[in-house]
């Protein structure tokens, strides 16, 4: 007989895997009547991840466009992020599942100790720390059809905020990404629609198109273009390969009190870039994963202004080195027994 806590760990891991969005769930045919958003072949949801990233030894060129800061070049020895991200469900139906997401990342900057002591930029960005705290909603809405409805929002809070200032609406930032998809087959499935929010680092509306596609029974195709694309290798269950690109980008609101940069009241950050990584993904004890990636990044954007906008009151223009990327994740997957034993009870 399971203990009593190996129960409620089962449980609530059945509930993750039901509530997450079908595109991003290994998926078989529910035989409900109600069409199901997912391929074939995709690895079994994450429910519960930490992820540790690494970003070493670039420079780093600024170039001061007011307030008389001036222009200087540094050395990032290091630039650091830690992700957190957790999935919980809402509602999980046949015809509609809606599933809630929280994530929290702290990144931070290494300047080697000259670049630190000559420029007060620099010397600012080690001393604070940028941070986002997000709630993020995902909800499918299936039909009889083979049309299905995704709808994917988050609300963050992104900049160097701290415990007294989580409730202010001046770090708050708001995304949202609708669209309209259809299930060709078990190998493709294919949607449209649009997106609101900071991938350019700018609070944007552009045009998105999913696409997922698999080749034969080891080689499949993720993507929402413009955003993201990557390409699946699958050796078995257990290992999974990945090549692939995609667009990053935020908005941090920083605060001046205390800082080089105490006249300006609206004080932001603005970053965008752009990443090509290959990962590995690997099962350690059937419920429990670790991955890898590593590739590089090209930056777009690094702006420090005076207001919600990337292009405009610019305090000071940065331009970052390419860089090498590499992170490193372990991350909780529902068991599979668990999912035979709901594979059994679709009727399959």
């Amino acid at each position: 007989m399971q203990p009593p806590t190996n129960k409620i760990f089962i449980v609530l891991l059945l509930f993750f895997y039901n509530s997450l969005p079908a595109q991003e769930i290994f998926s078989w045919s529910r035989e409900t009547g109600y069409c199901n958003p997912s391929v074939v072949g995709l690895p079994r949801a994450k429910a519960l991840v930490l992820k540790y990233e690494l970003q070493p030894d670039y420079k780093i060129r600024s170039t001061g466009m007011q307030g008389g800061y001036g222009d200087n070049t540094g050395d990032i020895n290091r630039n650091r992020r830690i992700d957190l991200r957790l999935r919980f469900p809402i509602i999980n139906k046949a015809s509609i599942t809606i599933a809630g997401g929280i994530k929290y990342t702290h990144e931070e900057f290494r300047f080697n100790n000259a670049a630190a002591s000559n420029y007060g930029f620099y010397k600012d960005m080690e001393d604070r720390p940028l941070k986002s705290l997000g709630l993020h909603l995902y909800a499918v809405r299936s039909t009889r059809t083979n049309k299905y409805f995704i709808v994917r929002a988050s609300f963050d809070l992104n900049g160097d905020f701290n415990s007294g200032q989580i409730g202010k609406s001046e770090f708050l930032k708001f995304s949202i990404t609708p669209m309209l998809g259809w299930k060709k087959s078990e190998n493709l499935s294919y949607a449209v629609g649009f997106s609101y929010g900071y991938t350019f680092g700018v609070p944007l509306v552009i045009p998105v198109l999913s696409y997922n596609y698999n080749f034969d029974c080891h080689w499949g195709i993720e993507s929402l273009l413009p955003i993201h694309a990557r390409i699946r290798y699958t050796k078995n269950e257990k290992n999974y390969w990945y090549a692939g690109m995609e667009l990053s980008g935020a908005s941090y609101r920083l605060n001046n009190e205390g800082t080089p940069f105490a006249v300006y009241d609206k004080l932001h950050l603005f970053r965008s870039e752009l990443r090509y990584t290959l990962g590995y993904e690997r099962e350690l004890h059937d419920w429990l994963w670790m991955g890898l990636e590593a590739g590089g990044r090209h930056n777009l954007r690094f702006n420090l202004t005076n207001g919600p906008r990337s292009n405009s009151d610019i305090i000071i223009k940065n331009r970052l080195n390419e860089s090498a990327v590499f992170n490193a994740s372990i991350f909780v997957v529902p068991p599979r027994g668990l999912l035979k034993t709901r594979r059994g009870t679709n009727g399959r």
